[in-house]
């Protein structure tokens, strides 16, 4: 490697002299510029070599441009700089035809800036949001909330929100559970209400992708979604409420954190029975077609068959009003989403470099994270 930064080695210079002497195009300018300076006076001709504006000339097909470009954007010296400053520090010294679309080209394919180099751009993709749904408690999202003081043997919570209601249901597990141990206490908050969902979706727990986990689910009909992993928008409902739930507790237990447990229940009829932003209406109500009761009414008697015709009606009529209430907010989230992003369209077979975050995938992560890639691939 010549070191040609600032001043061009004089072994570059010898080499390069030679293979200019055997380029057509290098001798028939020369003998222009030599017949006739005055119809090209921004050359110069200098120890057999051909002078733009005071900067070396090179033909356009030079071997010397690789390295040329190697050198003043890899190197040291270079320190993968950008295309206005590399290009600056090349143009000090040397030219060619088509030096900026040259330059340009090496720097989007150089892989160290493709892995390390921030990007200034809006994250690729558009908004995908999930198809709107139609009934209540079909549709569920499953989380866990762990790192809770031991409260009655109990050290985690199990949420589970209707992605249709908005409406949920809490467990809690003890420190060490099993996959058994989840499957019945989902049964028992869940399935003994509403029956089996049609899809549940969750994190990459290994609870979630075991054998029988999938099996259960399987022979229930339900279809499990798994979230992308290190993407916890994909399950942002259960985000959303796994906050909530944590807010509600730590106001009412923060003198005795062990005491969470005793509120589980209250914080589900608080949760359930109080009117969501999307929807404009409780889960309680979506779910049961009617207001949530307060604690002191009683509605007794029966209902006529006229009544419980009416009672359907209204509940369709609900249903259908909540689904188009949906969409709206749908449409809204995508609209304000899509505003920070940028649209990307990939083709099958396409190698790309994916942005990574190595201290949450800790297998591959580098030891000095700082300084680690952010981009890695191609994949």
């Amino acid at each position: 490697m010549y070191s040609i930064l600032s001043i061009p080695h004089p072994k570059f210079l010898e080499d390069l002299k030679r293979e200019l002497a055997s380029s057509v195009e290098f001798n028939a300018l020369k003998k222009r510029v030599t017949d006739d300076p005055q119809q090209h006076p921004a050359f110069t001709l200098r120890d057999d070599l051909l002078l733009y504006k005071g900067r070396i000339w090179i033909n356009s097909s030079s071997s010397f441009i690789a390295l040329l470009l190697e050198e003043f954007h890899k190197s040291l010296l270079g320190g993968h700089m950008g295309l206005a400053k590399t290009l600056s520090r090349l143009q000090q010294s040397f030219y060619w035809e088509g030096i900026r679309q040259d330059t340009q080209k090496f720097i989007k394919q150089c892989v160290d800036c493709l892995q390390t180099k921030y990007v200034p751009q809006k994250p690729a993709g558009l908004l995908q949001p999930i198809p709107p749904l139609s009934r209540p408690w079909e549709d569920l999202a499953l989380d866990f909330i762990t790192g809770l003081p031991n409260s009655q043997g109990a050290i985690v919570i199990m949420t589970i929100v209707d992605r249709f209601s908005k409406g949920a249901h809490f467990g809690s597990l003890p420190s060490h559970f099993t996959t058994h141990t989840v499957a019945q206490l989902f049964i028992d908050s869940i399935c003994k209400l509403h029956g089996f969902p049609r899809s549940l979706i969750s994190d990459r727990d290994p609870i979630f992708i075991s054998k029988f986990w999938k099996e259960l689910f399987r022979l229930c009909g339900t279809k499990l979604r798994i979230s992308t992993a290190y993407h916890p928008q994909t399950d942002g409902q259960t985000e959303v409420l796994n906050r909530v739930l944590e807010q509600y507790l730590r106001s009412f237990v923060h003198h005795k954190p062990t005491q969470w447990g005793k509120f589980l229940s209250l914080v589900e009829w608080c949760y359930n029975t109080t009117c969501h932003s999307s929807t404009n209406l409780s889960p309680f109500e979506v779910t049961y077609g009617k207001p949530p009761p307060t604690i002191i009414d009683y509605l007794p008697g029966s209902s006529s068959v006229e009544a419980v015709d009416f009672l359907l009606s209204s509940r369709h009529h609900l249903f259908e009003t909540l689904r188009r209430k949906l969409e709206r907010t749908q449409a809204k989230m995508k609209t304000l989403a899509d505003t920070h992003r940028r649209d990307a369209n990939f083709n099958i077979g396409d190698w790309v470099y994916v942005k990574l975050r190595p201290y949450r995938q800790t297998s591959i992560a580098d030891k000095y994270q700082k300084l680690g890639k952010r981009f890695y691939g191609p994949y």
